[in-house]
C-alpha cells in the first residue's frame, strides 16, 4: 500500500516545489519519476495512467511540477537551468532515502528533453529506463542530448504531431537504438481529430507500452516498433 509523502523540495526561485510523491509502505519495486510538458501537467492522461499502474505494481511515484509552472510564468529557454536544478535536487533527495531496484523516467514533450539532459550527465541514472512521450525529434537541442544517453529508451509519437518527421525519426533510429510506439493520426496530445474512440485507444496504447517497457528486463531492451 502507498501513502502520500511530503518532501522538502524547493523550486529554483526558493519557493516550495509542487510535487506528488507516493511512497510504498513496504520496500518498493521501483521508482517512477514523471516530468510534465510545458502545457501538459502531471495529471494529464499520458503521465497519470503509467503512474497509477506502476503505483499498483509496488513502485514509489514522484510527479514534479516545474517552478515556472507553479509561479504561473510562461516557459522560456532561460528557465532550463532552474528546471534541471529542481529535477536533480528532487531525484538526489529521493534516491538518498531508499534503495530502488528499478528507476523509470517518463517525460512529456519538454519533460522528454529534460530527461535526455539528465541522463546524459546525472549520476545515479545509469541503469534507469526512460520513456520519451512526444519528444521534439529533429531539433538539435533534443537530438544532441538524446544521442549522448545510453539508458534503454522508448519513444512515443503520433504521425500528426508537429514534431513528427519520418526522415528525422529514421536518422535518429540509425544512430541510437530505441523502442518506438508510433500512433497513426495522433497529434501532440495523442488526440486523433474527430475520433474519440481512436483518441482513447491511443492513450491506452501509449500508457500500456510505457509501463510494459519500464517493467521489461534490462537485458531485453532492444529496438522494437509498435504501430497502430
Amino acid at each position: 500500500m502507498a501513502s502520500p509523502f511530503m518532501l522538502p523540495l524547493e523550486a529554483s526561485d526558493g519557493n516550495p516545489l509542487v510535487h506528488k510523491f507516493h511512497r510504498q509502505d513496504e520496500d518498493p519495486s521501483g521508482l517512477l519519476i514523471t516530468l510534465p510538458g510545458n502545457h501538459y501537467g502531471v495529471d494529464g492522461q499520458l503521465l497519470y495512467y503509467p503512474s497509477e499502474l506502476l503505483l499498483e505494481a509496488g513502485w514509489d511515484t514522484l510527479a514534479l511540477t516545474y517552478g515556472f509552472q507553479s509561479a504561473a510564468i510562461e516557459f522560456s529557454h532561460e528557465a532550463m537551468p532552474g528546471i534541471l536544478q529542481e529535477c536533480q535536487g528532487a531525484m538526489q533527495l529521493v534516491l538518498s532515502e531508499r534503495d530502488y531496484p528499478s528507476i523509470g523516467l517518463v517525460g512529456k514533450s519538454l519533460g522528454s528533453f529534460v530527461i535526455a539532459q539528465l541522463c546524459s550527465c546525472e549520476e545515479g541514472l545509469e541503469n534507469a529506463r526512460c520513456v520519451y512521450l512526444t519528444p521534439p525529434i529533429g531539433t538539435s537541442f533534443f537530438d544532441m542530448f538524446f544521442l549522448q544517453t545510453t539508458q534503454p529508451a522508448h519513444l512515443a509519437i503520433g504521425t500528426k504531431d508537429r514534431f513528427y518527421n519520418s526522415q528525422a525519426l529514421a536518422e535518429l533510429q540509425a544512430k541510437r537504438a530505441f523502442c518506438l510506439t508510433l500512433i497513426q493520426g495522433a497529434d501532440h496530445s495523442m488526440n486523433v481529430a474527430g475520433d474519440l474512440a481512436a483518441s482513447i485507444d491511443a492513450v491506452r496504447t501509449v500508457a500500456q507500452n510505457a509501463v510494459d517497457f519500464l517493467l521489461m528486463n534490462q537485458e531485453s531492451g532492444k529496438r522494437n516498433q509498435l504501430i497502430r
